[in-house]
């Protein structure tokens, strides 16, 4: 064999080689916001932190931003804006090469600032264990270029819908965006796939989030739909670069909380939740060592057509470490 011939076929193993193990590369996570990407081989498990928070400023109607005494013509109290911090706890583990068992539990922190019609402004907050989520990841194709799985997962009502507060009001069951969880088993639908490169990645997930029965108020939450696309550029064996396209789809509740006056403020109305937006988003993984990862993104809401008046989405942030055996 020649020279020419030997570089060339030594080449060829060592690209082949690196792409059948995609999991020692940056981008073999998706950005960290974007759960379920990605399945284990028999016997491998991750645990995970995630820290997210979120901001919510301004009312809208439709794509247009309406302003506090517009909301207040029509409702007694007008939201300001809502911040909300979010800790998970995650572990993943594959009993085989096919299936990836997943677990997820969460802490929520939130607070909404509102005022009235008298000029009287007011702070509500929550916190406490929101819903948890269990799952199976089932594996349709992977090989040395491309990964591809379905997304399986039950919500369970461990977050408390009866929240309470002082208001003006008096001490009050809070509105449906203030509550911990939805108070039903929900069921979630999906889809993931990657493509891997030499020196890049991007993929592509969607799923549906369906709402089952009424909880113990006589109300559901509604359905969401979810899509995500990322792009992921590794700077070296360490770092990888990657942008985000979100798009999120969200219906309007089913049912009533008898507790809550709907003339009161929009967040008690059950048809003013529904409308979509598109975030993108920009973020970093770091493969610290063979089991050691960290990851940061930030996101921006773009655009967004709500059924409103509604607050609108604002920007979000996600820190979080993995560990892997």
């Amino acid at each position: 064999m020649s020279l020419k011939a030997l570089l060339a076929l030594s080449t060829t193993l060592f690209t082949a080689s690196a792409l059948a193990d995609n999991s020692s590369r940056p981008d073999s996570h998706a950005p960290i916001s974007i759960m379920g990407d990605h399945t284990h081989s028999e016997g491998e498990w991750m645990v995970s932190y995630r820290f997210m928070t979120m901001s919510m400023a301004d009312n809208y109607v439709g794509s247009d931003k309406v302003s506090t005494e517009q909301v207040l013509q029509n409702f007694m109290v007008s939201p300001q804006s809502m911040d909300m911090d979010m800790h998970m706890l995650g572990a993943m583990y594959a009993p085989s090469d096919d299936v990836t068992l997943m677990l997820m539990a969460n802490y929520l922190s939130t607070s909404m600032d509102h005022v009235t019609r008298m000029g009287i402004n007011f702070t509500t907050e929550t916190s406490g264990i929101s819903d948890t989520k269990i799952g199976t990841l089932l594996n349709i194709n992977k090989d040395n270029n491309s990964a591809s799985h379905i997304n399986l997962a039950l919500s369970l009502p461990t977050g408390s819908i009866k929240e309470q507060d002082q208001t003006p009001m008096g001490y009050a069951r809070l509105p449906y965006p203030m509550q911990l969880g939805s108070g039903t088993y929900d069921i979630e639908i999906g889809a993931t796939h990657t493509e891997f490169f030499e020196q890049s990645s991007w993929g592509v997930q969607g799923k549906q989030l369906f709402r089952t029965g009424y909880n113990d108020l006589d109300y559901r939450l509604g359905n969401r739909f979810n899509l995500n696309s990322w792009f992921a550029y590794n700077l070296n064996q360490q770092v990888s670069l990657n942008t985000t396209v979100t798009y999120t789809n969200q219906r309007d509740i089913k049912g009533q909380d008898d507790d809550l006056n709907p003339m009161m403020v929009p967040t008690a109305r059950t048809d003013l939740r529904s409308g979509y937006f598109w975030d993108l988003g920009l973020g970093a993984n770091i493969k610290i060592d063979g089991h050691h990862r960290l990851a940061i993104e930030l996101k921006k809401t773009v655009h967004q057509n709500l059924d409103g008046p509604q607050l609108g989405n604002d920007w979000n942030a996600t820190l979080g470490w993995q560990y892997a055996l």
